[in-house]
């Protein structure tokens, strides 16, 4: 429910929220309930409430909408929704769900027609049941006015709602803003705020003068929005009756209750038939050592505004130019002349209907030219994951310059191929490579051409990186050997460019719901053996590798690796590991002592820094010493002992850290 407070009076309307709701409205009528709730500044505690109009609001009889349908074409839209016999074009169908549906949707448009009806004439408002006006209050009193439906059927939920009106608030209505107009597309367009004023406003008048003072109403229906949109605000396009003369405009808000509100601020617009273009040569085509072909063109949907050409001349690029020909017609587009000199320009003058004019650029012309451009410099480029490149390099500033021709070569020795057929004018051009391939990189080069074809040394090569999308080879296992309770792997790396990493996993073979483990991720490229220490007896492993490229794409699994380690238990340690550094003889003194029998041989590692332990040196089962020269100054390194016996078995795992 809306209103509005008039002088000794209040003015309603109310609307049904959807088509049965309106449907019941139309038979049943409403229910407008009045609660006086304050008298004098007094709250009033007895219940005082006034059923207004002594019974139910429904809407007029059709006889007495006859008058106001010959005047008023809101009032004919909202009596034929809600008497018309039919609102829809007719439809024989004898299917039963298709009458339903077809009924239904009757029903829609004539519940969507009257609402709109009765919301741009607040009189069809009352003569169809949805506005009222009460004319019984009093400035010293306050009201609640309550809207429900009369006589609602017991399985239909009756809703109601009410509002608050205090008749002394008489509140004026705002003017509307952010009113503007502007010239687009050979019409005046004018736009201005909706959505913030759909409290006060349905609907607007657009009004335009030619003079700034008499304004008259342009728009023969309503301006209004029938949906809603992202947008705030709503725009209008005005025809131009003339152009070159000013126009002004202004638009007035128009209420629920047939109220017109104050006018928007005036804005002014003119439209000018001015060239928005300008005529562009194509081609110059030298006939002999005086006479030449000059060729152009001009965008077709500005050409209406031409009259015609002229063609200027200039022995230098900024002139002073003369007029070679005048008067060209306006469908002319090639010009030939026969008086060049060594070094001519050239401009094409287009002459608009407005009396203004537009001039190309000019166009150099030299009979005999031998000396091509300079070489392109700035080339640079991008390319995207799906393998689009982007190339952009600085212009050449030659006068006579034809364009540019991109060459591309998938390898560096390859001979370059040509990606345009023709020379482009542009500093930028798009190409699209192919990025399912092993080559890694692409390259590029810029040619620039004049008007005689002399072609220019070609730019110096971009090298761009490809974006891969073909994952890396994999890496093969090549062989194994178990020392005791430890497996060293062995294998060949992957062939691909911009490994990343390598990975070893692992699981135990056998076991149900055993995942795949990794055991190893290294970004030496070329490590190609590995020792997994952490191993149980008598278990069957599985192993297997891959390799990571730079892009994160991995390769497949090498072939599984099946390795069951020996069923042994590790002998005591090895006693006495200890290392003593001499820097001035540059070596690291290592010393043992171990007794135990059957002992086939020592096996001493040795690692550097972070790097991991393998398999450095193997000793007889006497030997007590060993002397490292093998050093870097200034490094951490870590040596690791044990000893392997006859049987396969080995000792617990002995390990000391030096610094030299």
């Amino acid at each position: 429910m809306k209103y509005r407070i008039k002088e000794g009076k209040v003015l309603l309307r109310w609307g049904a929220s959807d088509k049965f709701t309106w449907k019941l409205g139309v038979d049943n009528g409403y229910i407008l309930e009045r609660y006086t709730i304050e008298r004098g500044g007094e709250p009033v505690l007895d219940r005082d409430v006034k059923i207004l109009s002594g019974g139910p609001i429904k809407p007029k009889p059709l006889i007495e909408w006859e008058a106001m349908v010959e005047s008023n074409d809101m009032a004919a839209v909202a009596a034929q929704a809600i008497y018309g016999d039919s609102f829809t074009t007719s439809r024989n169908d004898d299917n039963l769900l298709m009458q339903v549906i077809n009924e239904s949707e009757e029903l829609d448009q004539r519940f969507a027609f009257s609402m709109f009806a009765v919301d741009q004439d607040f009189k069809v408002a009352q003569c169809a049941g949805l506005g009222f006006v009460d004319t019984s209050v009093k400035t010293n009193e306050k009201y609640l006015y309550n809207i429900k439906l009369a006589n609602v059927p017991e399985n239909v939920k009756n809703g109601n709602t009410g509002v608050l009106v205090d008749p002394k608030d008489l509140n004026g209505l705002p003017k509307p803003f952010d009113f503007a107009a502007y010239y687009y597309n050979n019409a005046f367009v004018l736009i201005w705020e909706y959505d913030s004023l759909l409290d006060y406003y349905t609907s607007y008048n657009l009004e335009k003068s030619e003079d700034g003072k008499t304004f008259k109403k342009i728009n023969e229906a309503p301006i209004t929005k029938l949906a809603v949109t992202m947008v705030s605000g709503i725009s209008y396009t005005d025809s131009i009756p003339a152009y070159g003369k000013k126009y002004w405009y202004r638009v007035k808000g128009r209420t629920l209750f047939s109220e017109t509100g104050p006018p928007s601020d005036t804005t002014s617009v003119i439209a000018f038939e001015e060239l928005l273009a300008v005529p562009q040569f194509t081609s110059n085509n030298i006939i002999s050592e005086k006479e030449v072909e000059l060729q152009w063109d001009f965008p077709k949907d500005e050409a209406w505004k031409l009259i015609g050409f002229d063609m200027l001349r200039a022995p230098k690029a900024i002139g002073p130019y003369k007029a070679v020909a005048t008067a060209l017609d306006k469908q002319e587009r090639s010009f030939e002349y026969s008086g060049l000199e060594t070094i001519n320009y050239f401009k094409v003058r287009a002459h608009g209907i407005a009396g203004d004019y537009q001039d190309s650029s000019p166009a150099m012309i030299q009979p005999v030219d031998s000396i091509p451009p300079d070489k392109p410099f700035g080339l640079q480029g991008t390319v995207d994951t799906l393998g689009v490149v982007q190339l952009s390099w600085d212009p050449n500033t030659e006068m006579d310059l034809k364009g540019y021709t991109v060459l591309r070569a998938d390898r560096e020795n390859q001979e370059f191929n040509r990606l345009t057929k023709r020379e482009i004018l542009e500093t930028n051009f798009q190409d699209t490579i192919n990025i399912k391939t092993f080559a890694s990189k692409v390259y590029y080069r810029i040619i620039a051409s004049d008007l005689r074809y002399n072609e220019s040394p070609p730019s110096d090569t971009l090298m761009l990186e490809r974006p891969s999308r073909v994952p890396p080879t994999s890496p093969v296992f090549t062989e194994y050997e178990l020392l005791g309770d430890t497996v060293v792997l062995k294998w060949t790396p992957s062939s691909s460019e911009k490994i990343a990493k390598q990975v070893i996993y692992r699981k135990t073979l056998g076991l149900q719901n055993s995942l795949w483990k990794p055991i190893l991720e290294t970004g030496e490229r070329s490590l190609a053996e590995f020792m997994d220490l952490e191993t149980e007896p008598n278990t069957r492993y599985g192993y297997t590798i891959t390799s990571v490229n730079s892009e994160g794409l991995e390769s497949k699994p090498s072939p599984l690796l099946a390795i069951t380690t020996p069923q042994i238990l590790l002998k005591p340690q090895i006693k006495g590991f200890y290392a003593e550094v001499d820097r001035e003889n540059k070596h690291v003194t290592l010393s043992w002592r171990y007794n135990q029998p059957k002992v086939l041989e020592i096996q001493l590692f040795k690692k550097q820094n972070e790097g991991a332990l393998t398999l450095f040196k193997t000793f007889e089962p006497t030997t007590r010493q060993f002397k490292d020269t093998k050093l870097i100054p200034n490094s951490n390194y870590g040596y690791g002992i044990k000893a392997v016996f006859t049987d396969g078995s080995a000792s617990e795992w002995n390990e000391i850290e030096v610094t030299y």
